[in-house]
This record gives C-alpha cells, structure tokens and sequence, in this order.
C-alpha cells in the first residue's frame, strides 16, 4: 500500500504538469479561436448553414428599326454536382450519362472531384425534368436563359454572338454588352443538416436588374436583300469575300450591313472565327476609282476645276514621275465631267496636280478618312492616311485614282452620304434606341462632324455621278425609273508580303445612291478578289443593281418620289459667332448664303437670325462685328468652338486657359461677369457634342 502511495507521490508532479499543459492548449486554442481564427469560422459556419443564389437578369433584346426580333432568350437548363453530396458516384454517372448524351467517365471524373462542377449547360428543359425525377442527392438543376438567334444567319456579323456565361463575344451583343446584360441580384438561402434550402426572413431576396432592349436602325428586310445577292456575287464571282453596306444618307444610319462568308450565331463555334469579322469596320483597302468622286468634289469646291474645263488624257498613257498610268481606253480631251463619266485615271491625276497637297490631303480628312469613323461597334478600324511628311512626289497622284489610302467600307459609304446629303459629314450610327419595359430610355440623334462640301458642290458631284451611270462606266445600274447616281471602282490588291501588288487580284467595288434629287438610300458594295470578272462594272455593279430593285420592288416607286427635306441637310444658321470675318465670309459663301456685314471689327460679335435658326429666304444673313477693345465683360462661350471663343476673348483683351478640345462645355466665370485686371477665364471644352444642343451646323 505504502508503494503505491509513493508511486501515486511519485508521479503526482507528472499529472500536474501534463494536466497544466492541456489547459494551456486549451487555453490558447480558446484564444485562437476567439481572437485570431474568429473570422475564419465564422466564414466556414456560414458557407455550412447559408447557401448564396445568384438571380441572373434577363438579358435585352436586339431588335431591327420595325421591332422585329433578331436575338432574344429562351429557357435551358444548366445541370451542376455538388460531388461531396453525391453518395453513389458510379451509379449517378451511370443513370445520367444515359440522359445527357455523354461518356459515364467523364460524368464519373467530374463527380469525385472536390468541388462544384457543371455536368453539362445550356439543355433542354426536358433534360432538366428528366433529371430531376432521378432525385440524386448532390445533382441540381437550374433554369437559365439562353441566347436564340430567331433570323438564322440574317445580319449575324452585325448581330454577334454571346458565350456560355452570358458574355457578348462580337458585333452588337459584344459592343452593347453592359446594356443589354442587366444587374444580377441574389438571394441568401438557408441549409438544413439534411442539405434542404428555405428563405430566411432575415436575408430578403435582391431581385435582379434585367438588361435594356436594342433598337438597331437597320431593316431587317433590307439586310436579307443584301445579304442574298452579296451571296450570289460572291459564289458567282468565285471571290474570297465581299461586304455591302446601305445608309440613309440624311441620318448615316445603317440599314444594311453584310459581310461573306456568314455563319449561323446560334451555333458559331462551328464555323471559321474569320467568318464572324464584321468587315465593313474591320478590313481596310486601297479603294481605286470609288476614291475619285472625293478628289472631284476637292477641286470643284476648291474652285480648281470646273465640270466644263478640257483634260488632255494622253491617249491612254501617261509617264509621270517614272511611273506609267494608263486608261481602258485611249481618250485624248475629255471634259473634267467626262474624267470622271469615263473614269479617266490620267484626267483625274492631272486634275489633281493642280492642288496643293495640303487641300487633297485636308479633304481626305474631312470626309473622315484616316479616323474611325465613330459607329457604336467595337473593333473599327481607322484606315491608313499617311501624313503630309510622309508623303512623295508620286503621292497626290496615286490618292488621286485610289493608291496610297487605305479605306474601310463603311468609310467610303459615308464618303458618298455626304455627297449624297448635301455636304454634310454625319456620324455613321447602328443604334436607334434603347428600351426598358417597353419603354423608349434613350434615342440617338443625328450627329453631323463637319460640312465638307458646299451644297453647290454636291449637287454638282450628284449630277455628274448621274452621268456616270446614264452613259459611263456605271451604266450597268440603270433604271429607267428612278434617277441613280454612282461610281465604279477596280482596284489591284497590294501585297502584305513585299512592295507592290499581288498579281491578278483585284477588288472589285461599286459606290451609289438614289434618287439624285434627296437620296434616300446610299449603297456601297465591295468584292475581294473574284475570280471570274475582275471590273468594278461587271462585278459590283450588278449587284448594286440587283440589290436597289429588290428594294424598289418592295417599297414601290412612290417611296422614292422626291419630297421634305434631309433632317442634317435643313438650311438653318451656322453659328459663326467668335469667328473671324474672313473666316465667315468664306464659310458662308462655300453655303451659299448671302450675307450682310454691319461693323467694321476683325470679330464675329453677333448674327442674326441665331446659331440653328431656319435661314430667310429672301433676307441675306447679318453678321456685325467688331473689336470691343477694353470691355471686360465676359461673353457666353458655352457651344462656341474653342477657335471662336479665344478670337471673342482675345478681341477684349482677356486672358485664358483651356482644357480640353472641341467645342467649350463650361466656362468660368459665367457670362456677364466683369473681370478685374489680370483675371482670367477658364474654358471646359470637349469634342462631338450633340448637334441638337450646339446648333453648330
């Protein structure tokens, strides 16, 4: 007894020790717990007990200009595992596998997998039903939207694409992503121990935000039309590729936009990913002879050239700068209309080594070439004009028929709205409006970005492009109905490998609108590399043609008929306040607008009537000017070009400092305000403002 005593003695120190010793660990793993790994737990009870639902919004519609559906949603299935809840894996791989349509060991590989896992997407609500009379512990369905594409293959470039996950790949689903996507919400369920879900009072369910619907401006008429015969002239021609694109010109809004080779939407991962590019914004060209209607317009709104003046062609050759040109056919004088009726290359490069440089190459700029042209689409491209530096001695006369520009097609349609509208370069837009709930939340405006041409000039470039088509190289697009004005074009493809061109591979294009007097449609065809036919004539043209019949066909002569007046083309009052008086002068000569000067001053101080008012008449416009030397009121600059609003300060003698370009936004101080000696004003000032608020035209 006394030596079990002396052994409990013994080892009384022991348990002491180790009895401290797991109090300690205790202890701190108490601590470590309350205090250092509290949150961690706490995210891990949660994740135990609370299960997050995402609520997915609906996603916008896309619709034509007549609300007719091109993309909406239609209910599938994703079927998910969650494979620590699947207590038989081999036997639910085996039962699902015969539903699905796929392998047993794939299913089987992703349910041993410690993680949420999809088993398959995008199904069949059939499937679903299907699968959830299984009843398989783990397995869940879930009713999701999936994008359907109800018009097949109809403006698929210009429509696009979405991925698995709701995502905007290209064309319109891509550039309107944000829009069309919507807000998702979520709801925070609560789990049983048997892993069944239910709604807590105290976790209320955050609805989702669902996506707005897009108005596109094409017509979903018009774009078969396009598409079929872009179609048959390509499989006929034998060629690599082609676009079309149709415009109003008098709102540069997109009627039409088809790309070769096409592809279905609903299924585009089965095709060429060339064949989802979009290239009236993508693919870049020499254009040739469709060039030669802008170099025109240059010379004649320049007063170089008039329509009557005499062109020695050379008889088909002419050696310039050591180089050859050479026409179809030998002309020796022709008019300065008829280089163009016949498509002179020697006439016109003649005509346009009368210019400076500098005005070919500003007017190539002002018809918007060498910059994006600014539609709401992603992935345009701005097309190549070379600086005025980087030009040679050759350069004017190669732009002159088409060389050494590199030009997008939705570049050159809008090239031929100006002309076609009056003079107006517009901002090319595919989005009409965008709705929610039925309801209009945005419309988009005409947007003009500058005049080029004076509308004495477009109606004399409209008229000899009417000439062209009566009786030159445009002929084959005649309709004895309807006045047609147009250009041909035939242009050698350059190498991307070397210098020059790639032999026998030409581009064949054909740019036009109708009627002559107040377009309504304005049609650009192109045709990479046929085969058969290589000229713009016996290419492009046909299918211009067969294209404008079509549609005359199915809206009728009458819609035709000359009547109204363009909406950017209205004659209303630029806004030439701030202006310089020779400034003005020439501006409102280049409109052909009479005008009155009161004052003598160097400055534009006031006009009447007011910037975006319907000109008079018979009255010619005022302008007074003057210098208001020693006034230090500060004038109202807001809309005024930033050029315009330093000539008014700088007439008074007050300093400024300005941020930004474009048209100025904001001033400070406002209007009125009287400025001490040394003050300055501070000008806000952006580009692209909306015409309707600007009253700039």
């Amino acid at each position: 007894m006394k030596k079990d005593e002396a052994t409990v003695t013994r080892r009384l120190p022991a348990y002491r020790t180790a009895f401290f010793l797991v109090t300690l660990f205790l202890v701190a793993r108490l601590v470590d717990v309350q205090l250092f790994d509290r949150e961690n737990l706490r995210v891990k009870a949660i994740e135990q007990y609370q299960y997050e639902v995402k609520l997915p919004p609906e996603r916008g519609k896309i619709v034509d200009r007549n609300m007719s559906l091109l993309a909406f949603n239609i209910p599938k299935v994703d079927v998910f595992a969650h494979p620590s809840q699947v207590e038989e894996p081999e036997s639910a791989a085996i039962r699902l596998a015969q539903i699905l349509g796929l392998s047993r060991a794939s299913l089987l590989s992703k349910l041993r997998s410690d993680e949420f896992v999809y088993l398959a997407r995008r199904q069949p609500k059939e499937i679903g039903d299907m699968i959830r009379r299984l009843g398989i512990a783990g397995i869940e369905v879930q009713t999701v939207s999936a994008r359907h594409y109800p018009k097949g293959q109809t403006a698929c470039q210009l429509i696009g694409f979405i991925n698995v996950d709701g995502k905007g790949l290209s064309g319109t689903e891509y550039s309107f992503d944000a829009t069309l996507r919507g807000l998702p919400g979520k709801a925070i369920l609560q789990r049983t121990g048997k892993s069944k879900l239910f709604v807590h009072s105290e976790y209320p369910v955050i609805s989702p935000e669902d996506g707005g619907d897009i108005v596109l401006t094409i017509d979903a008429r018009y774009q078969t039309i396009a598409e079929k015969e872009l179609c048959r002239t390509v499989q006929e021609m034998e060629a690599e590729s082609g676009v079309v694109v149709i415009m109003e010109p008098g709102s540069a809004q997109v009627l039409a936009m088809a790309s070769e080779p096409h592809f279905d939407p609903n299924n585009a991962g089965l095709y060429d990913p060339a064949s989802w590019r979009l290239r009236a914004i993508t693919d870049q060209y020499e254009p040739g002879s469709t060039f030669k209607v802008g170099v025109l317009a240059a010379v004649l709104n320049e007063r170089l050239s008039k329509p009557s003046d005499i062109v020695f062609c050379e008889n088909g050759r002419f050696d310039v700068m050591n180089e050859s040109l050479h026409d179809t056919s030998p002309y020796a004088w022709l008019t300065l209309e008829d280089v163009l009726v016949k498509s002179s290359n020697i006439g016109m490069a003649k005509t346009a080594l009368k210019a400076d440089r500098d005005i070919l190459y500003e007017y190539a700029r002002a018809f918007g070439f060498g910059e994006k042209s600014g539609i709401e689409l992603k992935g345009e491209v701005s097309g190549t004009l070379k600086k005025l530096s980087e030009w040679s001695g050759f350069t004017p006369v190669a732009m002159s028929i088409g060389y050494e520009i590199a030009a997008t097609p939705i570049q050159m349609c809008n090239m031929y709205c100006a002309i076609a509208n009056g003079g107006f370069l517009l901002r090319p837009t595919i989005l009409k409006e965008i709705r929610k709930h039925n309801r209009r939340v945005m419309k988009n405006e005409v947007r003009v970005i500058r005049r080029v041409i004076s509308p004495s000039t477009a109606d004399t470039v409209r008229n000899i492009m009417h000439q062209a088509v009566k009786r030159g190289t445009a002929s084959r697009v005649d309709i004895p109905e309807i006045e047609i004005c147009g250009k041909t074009g035939t242009a050698r493809v350059a190498s991307q490998d070397q210098p020059g061109f790639i032999p026998n591979k030409y581009l064949a294009s054909f740019g036009g609108f109708l009627p002559r007097e107040k377009p309504k449609l304005c049609i650009f065809v192109m045709i990479y590399k046929p085969q058969k036919h290589y000229y713009g004539s016996d290419v492009a043209a046909p299918c211009f043609k067969r294209i404008t019949e079509r549609i005359i066909a199915l809206e009728g002569l009458d819609y035709f008929k000359v009547n109204g007046e363009f909406e950017a083309a209205r004659r209303l009052t630029p806004n030439l306040v701030g202006s310089s008086r020779g400034a003005a002068l020439k501006r409102l000569r280049g409109d052909d607008i009479a005008v009155e000067l009161v004052g003598d001053g160097s400055v534009v101080i006031s006009q009447s009537p007011g910037a975006g008012e319907p000109l008079p008449e018979a009255k010619p416009m005022m302008l007074i000017t003057g210098g208001e030397e020693g006034s230090r009121a500060v004038p109202r600059l807001i809309g005024l070009p930033v050029r315009n609003a330093l000539n008014l300060l700088a007439a008074r003698g007050i300093k400024v400092v300005v941020d930004g370009s474009g048209h100025v936004v904001e001033q400070q101080p406002p209007p009125d305000t009287e400025l001490e000696e040394g003050e300055q004003v501070l000008l806000r000032c952006q580009t692209s403002l909306d015409l309707r608020k600007l009253m700039t035209l």
